[in-house]
C-alpha cells in the first residue's frame, strides 16, 4: 500500500484481493494462452488464466500450467478443444493455443454465486496459496467487476484482462481542482476532499490498451477505506485520452492521462 498526502486529498493505493502465494508446485512462469469461445460470448481472450462464463454452466478457469483445483484437460494446439472436468462435460472451445506452441491445459469449473452472465475475463497472476484464493479472486473479477461494467462496454470488448498495468488519471470534482491519481489497474485510489468526511474511492480497469480506454468504478464511504463501514457505489465512468468521462450524479469528471505497460512477467 502507498499513501500520499496533498492539499487536495489523501491518496491510497491498495490491492483488494489476495496476493500471490509462496512458492509452490506451480512456481514456474505460466505461458500466455489464447482462447476463443464465441458460444460463451468470448471471441478471444488471452492471459496466464482465462475464465469463460456461461450463465447455465458457470465459470470455466483455464491455464497452461497446473493450479490448485485444476485438472489436466488435453493440449492447446491452436484448434478446437473439448474440455471435460468435474461438473461439466463437453465444454467445446473454438480454439485454444499459445504463442509458444503446443501447451498442456488445466481447467476447473465453478458455479456462479451471485451475478451470472456470458463473456470472459483473464488475469496474469502466477501463483496461489490455495484453490480458495484463486476462486475468490476469479469470482471477484467476474461477479463484482466484469458483470457490473456498463453493458455497452462489455459488448464493445467482451474480454476484460487484469494485468497490473499502470494508469494515471486526472479526477476533478465540481468546485475543486483536478487531482492526479496513479496506480495499477484493479487497485483502489481514495480521495477525501476538504468539505467533509466522505472518502471517494476510484477503482480503474483498462478496457482497451491500444485505445487507452478505462472504466472507473466510483464509490464512497463515510468511514475509512479499511473499516467495515458500508461503501456505496456511485456508478461507472468510462474515459479515454482526449475523451473525459463524467459521472453526473456525483459531479465528477475523469480524464485518462497515461496508460503504462505492465511489468515484465
Amino acid at each position: 500500500m502507498t499513501v500520499h498526502r496533498s492539499k487536495h486529498c489523501i491518496l491510497v493505493a491498495a490491492l483488494l484481493t489476495l496476493a500471490a502465494s509462496p512458492a509452490g508446485a506451480d512456481d514456474g512462469l505460466r505461458p500466455e494462452i489464447v482462447v476463443a469461445d464465441p458460444a460463451a460470448g468470448c471471441p478471444s481472450a488471452a492471459g496466464s488464466f482465462v475464465v469463460l462464463l456461461d450463465p447455465a454452466r458457470g465459470m470455466l478457469i483455464l491455464s497452461g500450467a497446473p493450479f490448485p483445483g485444476g485438472h489436466p484437460t488435453g493440449d492447446a494446439r491452436g484448434g478446437e478443444l473439448e474440455v471435460t472436468v468435474p461438473g461439466v462435460r463437453g465444454w467445446r472451445l473454438e480454439s485454444a493455443g499459445s504463442a509458444i506452441g503446443q501447451t498442456p491445459l488445466w481447467a476447473a469449473r465453478y458455479p456462479f454465486l451471485g451475478a451470472k452472465g456470458s463473456g470472459c475475463v483473464s488475469f496474469d497472476r502466477e501463483r496461489w496459496s490455495s484453490e480458495g484464493d484463486l476462486v475468490t479472486y476469479a469470482r471477484w473479477l467476474v461477479e463484482e467487476v466484469y458483470l457490473h461494467l456498463p453493458a455497452a462496454e462489455r459488448q464493445r470488448r467482451p474480454d476484460l484482462r487484469l494485468a497490473d498495468r499502470e494508469l494515471s488519471l486526472l479526477v476533478e470534482r465540481e468546485g475543486f481542482g483536478p487531482v492526479r491519481l496513479s496506480g495499477r489497474e484493479g487497485t483502489t485510489l481514495a480521495c477525501r476532499y476538504s468539505d467533509g468526511p466522505r472518502l471517494y474511492l476510484f477503482m480503474p480497469f483498462l478496457l482497451d490498451e491500444p485505445a487507452g480506454r478505462v472504466a472507473v468504478q466510483v464509490a464512497a464511504t463515510e468511514g475509512s477505506y479499511f473499516d467495515t463501514t458500508a461503501k456505496t457505489t456511485l456508478g461507472w465512468v468510462v474515459a479515454a485520452p482526449g475523451e473525459p468521462g463524467v459521472l453526473a450524479d456525483a459531479a465528477i469528471t475523469v480524464t485518462v492521462e497515461a496508460v503504462g505497460k505492465r511489468d515484465g512477467g
